[in-house]
């Protein structure tokens, strides 16, 4: 009766070790990717995430109003292959209601990587005539790339976006 009532420690199974070891495993793993996600955080909240939430819906009835307002077509011409390191030329075709090349516009083109953030930049486009702007820019990061383009002339401005994936 006393060997029945003698009963052997929980932790001498291995299954509990097992059951144990993967709890663990769990926890290490989770506060690894929180101490990550503190230390390098991605930075794709901006600071007036609020304000710009509250008008993303007037913005879109702007935009789509100014088209029918303005009536330009804004052709983006855009390398095939981006590569890292390169320069390339980077083109738009700002045209008016009747098709008639629109020059004299101030266009800027703009860049935003959506994963990383302090690596956007801006850079304006020179008229080389026709209604056609160019600049030539180079991306120093692989991935994706949202690309803005903005013609204004006068008080009047339309923009035109694209993504784009840059190859190492």
């Amino acid at each position: 009766m006393v060997e029945a009532e003698k009963r052997e420690s929980a932790w001498q199974s291995p299954w509990v070790w097992l059951l144990a070891g993967i709890m663990g495993t769990a926890v290490l793993v989770n506060g690894v990717l929180i101490t990550l996600a503190f230390v390098y955080p991605p930075g794709l909240v901006v600071d007036d995430y609020y304000e710009r939430g509250k008008n993303y819906l007037y913005h879109q009835a702007k935009v789509k109003d100014d088209i029918a307002r303005l009536g330009w077509e804004l052709q983006l011409d855009l390398p095939k292959a981006p590569k890292i390191g390169g320069s390339d030329p980077y083109m738009l075709r700002v045209l008016d209601r009747d098709g008639v090349a629109l020059e004299g516009a101030s266009v800027e083109f703009a860049a935003f990587r959506p994963v990383e953030s302090g690596f956007d930049f801006v850079r304006p486009m020179r008229d080389i005539g026709a209604g056609f702007y160019s600049a030539n820019v180079g991306f120093d990061r692989p991935g994706n790339w949202d690309l803005i383009v903005t013609a204004q002339v006068g008080e009047d401005e339309l923009d035109i976006a694209q993504r784009i994936f840059v190859k190492d």
